[in-house]
């Protein structure tokens, strides 16, 4: 709700003091948007891929939290004594659990889908970043929906040693919280929730491509975002921008679209994120919504206002961009701003980028857009060359799209390229025909149709 009061209300979330120059640049109070930070020793580092974020999302998906972090030897431990045997045949069988349970660099194998919960965070301060992730995830993606921990429940195994040490796991409690951050692609998190629900349905499947699934819908979120926010008003949040991948084991080229259109485009665009996300925080509170809103949003909530709110607002954002430029030693700028809603919102973003041009702020800048680059090189950036990074698509995860694209159903070639294309992944003429080969020698292509010459691909699953 537009009122005067909101004005007071950025100054104290900013730490203003009274008759005192300077503020402090906070973000995510109003307007939690991206679970990115601009200290760089708690960004996600990704060492052990997205174990972390994966064990957090599934006990967040769950209810759950961790009452101690699990050691793999007291869980052997207890499990064998909860068996009677020979004291000559007990290391024996205590062998026997652990190859069950450890994999080759010692962390847990996950033999069914309840120890996706026991996966731990990092050890160092980056854990902070994982969790982060892990809740964004949970709040932006799944947005309250039910029905999905049934996949890591403790169900029966037909499997003796299985269930064995299942009934000994019991480092979980259940744990409440409240939703941080906000929505603002809901046409992704519906795809999500659909994906998700299939991918349950196949739990070998579940099990050794749920690191996979997860990784890419947070780096399709984040892209597209940062896409989006750097258009401003004039962005679609109900559809992807076109953003082009290159297979991983096809060459390419600087006049291919992967490269202008690809992770070059996202780095332009992430040059200017931390300004976006400081502008959105601070039009947020003046305008007084409940629920954080994009460029768009605000714009329609200042729309639909009375005339007298507008008025209001439009005085109030020209008084913020005077202080702010006071408090950041900006110098003054004129006095008689148009009050017009374009106008002022543009001025407020010229405001913040000459503060974040400082030398002094250069480094918060670049580390908060570091965060995609993380997630990036991990998965999806692949170096070509003189070309640099470009965006990357291994055949295990276009398998697993397309099987998500699929589902249970026959569709032709170009339905999948279409579904494909909803779920964030666009590729030029060239990496479409390497895609058909690898169809074809998967001996996925159905070549018999009544419509004649039209391909089409089996379900993978």
């Amino acid at each position: 709700m537009i009122d005067k009061k909101n004005l007071d209300i950025l100054r104290n979330s900013l730490s203003i003091k009274k008759e005192k120059v300077g503020l402090k640049h906070t973000i995510n109070k109003k307007a939690p948007l991206l679970p990115f930070t601009t200290r760089g020793t708690e960004r996600a580092k990704f060492r052990n891929g997205f174990e972390g974020v994966l064990g957090e999302f599934s006990r967040l998906v769950s209810g759950n939290r961790l009452k101690k972090e699990l050691s793999l030897e007291e869980l052997i431990g207890k499990t064998s004594e909860s068996v009677e045997m020979s004291k000559e045949n007990r290391p024996h069988f205590e062998q026997i659990l652990r190859m069950f349970l450890q994999e080759k660099e010692g962390s847990i194998k996950v033999f069914h889908p309840h120890l996706f919960q026991y996966l731990p965070l990092s050890d160092g301060a980056d854990k902070k970043g994982e969790q982060d992730i892990a809740m964004f995830l949970m709040d932006v993606l799944l947005d309250g929906k039910e029905g999905m921990a049934e996949i890591f429940e403790k169900q029966d195994s037909d499997d003796l040693i299985s269930r064995l040490i299942l009934n000994g796991l019991d480092h979980l409690e259940r744990s409440e919280r409240e939703r941080r951050y906000v929505n603002q692609l809901p046409y992704l998190s519906r795809l999500f929730e659909e994906d998700f629900r299939f991918l349950m349905k196949h739990e070998d499947y579940f099990k050794t491509h749920y690191h996979l699934f997860l990784s890419y819908y947070y780096f399709l979120y984040i892209i597209q975002l940062t896409l989006k926010l750097a258009q401003g008003s004039k962005a679609a949040f109900d559809r992807n921008n076109e953003v082009y991948f290159t297979l991983d084991w096809e060459g390419t080229s600087k006049n291919r679209k992967g490269y202008a259109q690809g992770y070059q485009m996202i780095k332009d665009a992430t040059r200017y994120l931390l300004i976006h996300i400081n502008c959105l925080e601070h039009l947020n509170f003046l305008i007084g919504v409940e629920k954080a809103q994009g460029y768009p949003g605000l714009k329609e909530v200042y729309d639909e206002s009375e005339n007298g709110d507008k008025q209001i607002f439009l005085e109030m954002l020209r008084d913020w961009i005077m202080e702010y430029r006071v408090h950041l030693s900006l110098g003054t700028v004129e006095e008689n701003l148009e009050l017009e809603y374009d106008t002022l919102v543009q001025a407020l973003f010229n405001s913040i980028e000459e503060a974040y041009q400082k030398d002094t702020m250069q480094g918060p800048r670049h580390r908060y857009s570091l965060s995609i680059e993380e997630i990036g090189r991990k998965y999806f950036l692949k170096t070509r060359g003189s070309l640099g990074y470009m965006l990357n698509i291994s055949q295990d995860m276009l398998l697993l799209l397309t099987a998500l694209s699929l589902k249970d159903e026959r569709k032709s070639l170009k339905q999948v390229f279409a579904n494909l294309e909803s779920r964030g992944l666009f590729f030029d003429r060239y990496s479409k025909e390497e895609i058909v080969q690898l169809f074809d020698k998967l001996n996925l292509i159905d070549k018999k149709s009544d419509s004649g010459d039209a391909q089409y691909v089996k379900p993978i699953l």
